[in-house]
């Protein structure tokens, strides 16, 4: 019989997430005085049902993100392995979120727990043209407290005072203004992210767009890490995004 805590940890999850499953009965679970018990036999079926759910899955960007001292550093591995530059430029990404909310608390029952779908407006000079490209995009956990895998949709705009008027009306406000550099490599199927970020450091994000099972895709994108010498301590439990915000965000602005 597993805790909560060892079938969180089997399961790659945050315990909460074990929580909501055993909640909407979608793992069967056992009480045993004051404690709450998971059998391993229904932990596996629970996996395997999992998995068939996840191949239904059509392209879903699976990421892990890792907090980095040195860029340059990572880069010479990146080299060394045979990455080659895809780009790189300067972003600035402005997020909005519903004017309700006062706190990163609520911000985080929002987003984590109740599938609040995060709003950026992006401005991005890809480093050679000097031409500007303005995307409004939106971003959801595919699964509640799960940061590894997102659901994604974007469209192109005429400028950032366009978006925002829009997103205003909709009763949305900015909090989080992140202005990075970026460079971007390619390696066989992934997309290597490195942001130096303002006012608060680095980070490098391994990223797998694919129809396979997250578990799969996991393991897969655990293996490039280790090759790149990124450890699970330097993992960030969300987000690079999402740390910087501790910095940054301004939820009374």
């Amino acid at each position: 019989m597993l805790t909560i805590k060892q079938a969180a940890k089997k399961l790659g999850v945050h315990w909460q997430t074990v929580r909501n499953y055993i909640d909407r009965k979608e793992l069967k679970a056992h009480k045993i005085g004051k404690l709450i018990k998971i059998k391993e036999e229904d932990l596996e079926s629970f996996i395997n049902s999992t998995q068939e759910s996840d191949k239904e899955n059509i392209n879903l960007e699976i990421e892990l993100r890792y907090k980095i001292k040195s860029s340059s550093e990572l880069e010479k591995r990146l080299l060394d392995i045979g990455a080659k530059v895809a780009y790189q430029s300067h972003i600035i990404d402005h997020w909005f979120i519903p004017i309700k909310i006062k706190n990163r608390e609520q911000h985080d029952i929002w987003f984590d727990q109740k599938r609040g779908c995060g709003i950026r407006i992006r401005e991005q000079d890809n480093g050679y043209t000097g031409k500007i490209i303005t995307t409004l995009e939106t971003k959801r956990l595919s699964k509640e407290m799960n940061h590894n895998t997102f659901l994604e949709a974007e469209v192109t705009i005429d400028n950032y005072k366009k978006g925002e008027t829009l997103l205003q009306m909709m009763d949305k406000k900015k909090f989080l203004t992140i202005d990075k550099n970026r460079i971007m490599y390619k390696y066989k199927n992934f997309k290597i992210s490195i942001d130096e970020i303002k006012g608060y450091g680095a980070g490098v994000e391994l990223e797998l767009v694919t129809n396979k099972s997250r578990k799969s895709a996991l393991k897969t994108i655990e293996s490039l890490a280790t090759k790149l010498k990124l450890y699970k301590k330097d993992m960030f439990e969300k987000s690079t995004t999402v740390d910087a915000m501790k910095v940054l965000a301004k939820f009374n602005s």
